[in-house]
């Protein structure tokens, strides 16, 4: 089968999540999508890096400016920007071509439920991941000033893979080329200081508490960890980024024992195979950059979900895939002498592996597509709810809601997002939990809001249906604030001086 062929193959997932989906409508519901369409729709309108959703649009500086500015070249035409997000997975795919070459890596990797995803809405994964790989790929063809100047704009994109120059320093170093180390550095420094002095003299003064989480991540972080709590932060971290490397090879809930087992284990598989590709081609800066890269995760206040490890799924699926042909020898080999236990393992391994594809491929055809049609059936009301505060509040109306990006896209007012400090996550900690919900409200003359938009996505992705529902409900019926206006699922409320 020609490469044309495999990749067409490995793309139909997302052909039919483009063809569910008909655009983007649930753009904002991982909420980073909507700060970066945002900030593009910004930077089209010529007003720069802003946080267009906050009230008084302060410049965005929590993440770095690349991606924005590629969005930015078609995030006023739906189609084009739909476009924008979805190219970077075939680009990928190229690039896997050009670096491993391998069709199974290449099919794993289109079926996979976070390249679906990831294609179909404006997060920078794809995009961060894209520019890692040309990096990668120019280092290892000993193109050190390419490499580093793709190194930079890689950081530009997504300030994590910071870890990636790390490691490719680490890897010149190792191999004894201090000059390539040097210039890599050098080069590599321009764009880091660049950025940081930037972020320097466009930083917000005087953060309220409620905008920290958008203008400030440094603070967010001191806010968040302390001696007390750092031990709990790093033990709960390290746990899930261990689920969530297994997590990102196969789709799973994390509810199942055997789900969470059997992601581990193609996770063992997929290291085993690295460990094989190490001992026959030597260290390579892709795998130099993965101690570092899990590091800042661990120690970050934020728990490392399968998003996060998605610039490591290529060179997991590398390692998988050549443990899997290194298995698949032993059997040709065992096949002669020992037929019934060869037949036992292989029927094992096969089933296994049948399984690892029936997974990610339900997940990629089914599960991903249901995230838009989410939007789609809620769009008559949200679009209702939009026209009565495009009609019935003043423009320079603030409001409280989950969904800011959204609010300010569809109405044009402003928004302050809800974003309960992670240190109770991490302590499990609902009492707070529920105070600081109750803060949101009493706080709202500070943080300049005057109406809160209540929907029935809110609070969703944070916290469990139960405490939800004990939020959700105390907002609708709270005497300090004023229903006025209402539709099946939305209902906007007033505060009360």
């Amino acid at each position: 089968m020609s490469k044309l062929a495999i990749t067409l193959l490995a793309l139909l997932p997302s052909f039919w999540m483009l063809w569910q989906s008909g655009g983007i409508p649930h753009l904002g519901y991982f909420h980073d999508d909507g700060i970066y369409a945002g900030t593009a729709a910004s930077v089209a309108d010529g007003n720069g890096l802003r946080l267009q959703s906050l009230p008084g649009e302060p410049y965005q500086i929590k993440y770095p400016p690349l991606f924005p500015l590629y969005l930015a070249l078609g995030v006023k035409w739906e189609p084009a920007l739909t476009f924008l997000v979805w190219v970077l997975l075939p680009v990928l795919m190229f690039l896997l071509w050009r670096w491993r070459n391998d069709p199974w890596i290449v099919l794993l990797l289109g079926w996979n439920v976070y390249s679906v995803v990831f294609a179909s809405l404006t997060l920078s994964e794809l995009f961060g991941t894209v520019l890692l790989l040309i990096s990668i790929r120019q280092l290892e063809q000993n193109n050190v000033r390419s490499a580093a100047l793709c190194a930079g704009l890689t950081y530009l994109a997504r300030t994590a893979l910071i870890a990636f120059p790390a490691g490719a320093v680490l890897w010149l170093l190792l191999k004894k080329r201090w000059r390539d180390a040097a210039v890599f550095t050098a080069i590599f420094s321009v764009f880091f200081v660049a950025w940081n002095l930037y972020m320097k003299a466009h930083t917000t003064p005087n953060i309220t508490p409620g905008a920290v989480y958008y203008l400030s991540y440094t603070q967010f972080f001191v806010d968040n960890m302390n001696a007390d709590n750092v031990a709990n932060v790093l033990a709960i971290n390290a746990q899930a980024l261990f689920n969530s490397l297994g997590g990102v090879l196969f789709f799973n809930s994390g509810d199942s024992f055997l789900d969470v087992n059997f992601a581990r284990l193609l996770l063992f598989a997929s290291i085993s195979g690295l460990v094989r590709e190490v001992r026959r081609h030597g260290i390579t800066p892709y795998i130099l950059m993965v101690p570092p890269y899990m590091v800042l995760l661990t120690v970050w206040n934020f728990v490392p979900n399968e998003r996060f490890l998605y610039p490591l799924l290529p060179l997991l699926l590398s390692g998988l895939v050549t443990e899997l042909r290194h298995i698949y020898t032993m059997l040709q080999s065992t096949w002669v002498k020992q037929r019934g236990a060869t037949i036992v393992i292989g029927a094992i391994v096969v089933a296994g592996a049948f399984w690892m594809v029936e997974r990610n491929g339900v997940s990629a055809w089914v599960n991903s597509p249901s995230l838009p049609r989410i939007y789609q059936d809620l769009r008559a009301d949200r679009e209702a709810a939009y026209a009565w505060i495009r009609a019935n509040t003043p423009a320079d109306a603030n409001f409280l809601t989950y969904e800011d990006p959204a609010l300010r896209r569809h109405t044009g007012r402003h928004g302050l997002g809800i974003h309960c400090p992670t240190r109770f996550f991490y302590a499990n900690d609902t009492k707070n939990i529920f105070a600081f919900h109750d803060d949101l409200i009493r706080s709202m003359p500070v943080e300049n809001l005057q109406y809160v938009l209540i929907g029935p996505n809110d609070l969703a992705q944070d916290i469990n249906a139960a405490d939800r529902e004990k939020i959700l409900k105390d907002w609708r019926t709270r005497p300090d604030l004023r229903t006025v206006y209402e539709n099946p699922r939305f209902q906007i409320r007033q505060k009360l001086n």
